[in-house]
């Protein structure tokens, strides 16, 4: 894997659609010109009398809006089923002859990972910039890093890596799918599943708890951070290891 691995993230990274996906990471400067706009409503921050907002609820605010849009999500399905698809569609499967597919497979499942981390990086770095140059200038911004106590910046730590581990499993989810059906099938399940996680979220309870985004209510203190972390990482782990085996079988049985 070590040896195909530099050269497949290239590949991955030529690709528009990944740089489809990370123009998302720029969202926050929307925020930044609509704040000059007082006037209109559109992306403006509400907030209680007296609340200060840091940077880290800042950037939380940011990508949970951005989230709930999906969009981000529908631009990760779409990278996800080029990297793994067009081979197939195009028929040069033949490249790979010579080269264990189960390293291809896995060397394109994490420089899709790469890309992700990328993005967040990327959201985050642009979200500070925004914050500092902009927010804290306002009356309700702060220039603290992170929230007004540690519950509530362990909260948003929390929210954000939960964001991450459902980028995790839409890249196994849009591999174990595409590998088996069209790209239409594949999108429409898949967003069927973004949508499915944000309503069982909002629904809590038990049913809930079959997603990574299901934990956060559980978080009742401080000494409860290890609900959320190990069931929201657990999930995820067990759905990924789940889809990427199966994803692995159909990927070595493929034909040129």
């Amino acid at each position: 894997m070590k040896g195909i691995f530099s050269a497949v993230l290239e590949s991955v990274w030529k690709r528009k659609e990944t740089k489809i996906f990370l123009v998302f990471a720029l969202y926050p400067l929307i925020y930044y010109v609509a704040s000059f706009f007082g006037s209109s409503n559109f992306m403006q921050i509400d907030v209680g009398q007296g609340v200060q907002v840091g940077y880290l609820d800042f950037a939380d605010m940011m990508l949970n809006s951005i989230d709930a849009m999906i969009l981000p999500t529908l631009a990760l399905y779409f990278l996800t089923i080029s990297v793994f698809k067009r081979e197939t569609d195009d028929h040069t499967m033949f490249l790979y002859k010579d080269i264990n597919r189960k390293s291809i497979f896995l060397s394109k499942f994490f420089s899709l990972v790469l890309i992700l981390v990328l993005y967040f990086i990327l959201f985050l770095a642009v979200s500070m910039f925004v914050h500092y140059s902009r927010v804290v200038n306002m009356d309700f911004g702060s220039s603290r890093f992170g929230s007004d106590n540690l519950y509530s910046t362990l909260y948003v730590i929390i929210n954000l890596l939960v964001i991450f581990l459902k980028g995790i499993l839409s890249i196994a989810a849009a591999a174990f799918l595409s590998l088996r059906f069209g790209t239409g099938a594949t999108m429409g399940v898949s967003i069927a599943l973004s949508l499915t996680m944000a309503v069982t979220s909002i629904i809590g309870g038990p049913i809930a708890m079959i997603f990574p985004n299901g934990y956060n209510q559980f978080f009742k203190g401080i000494s409860d951070i290890w609900i959320p972390l190990v069931g929201s990482v657990s999930v995820t782990a067990l759905y990924t290891v789940i889809c990427n085996y199966f994803s692995i079988e159909t990927f070595k049985n493929l034909e040129f």
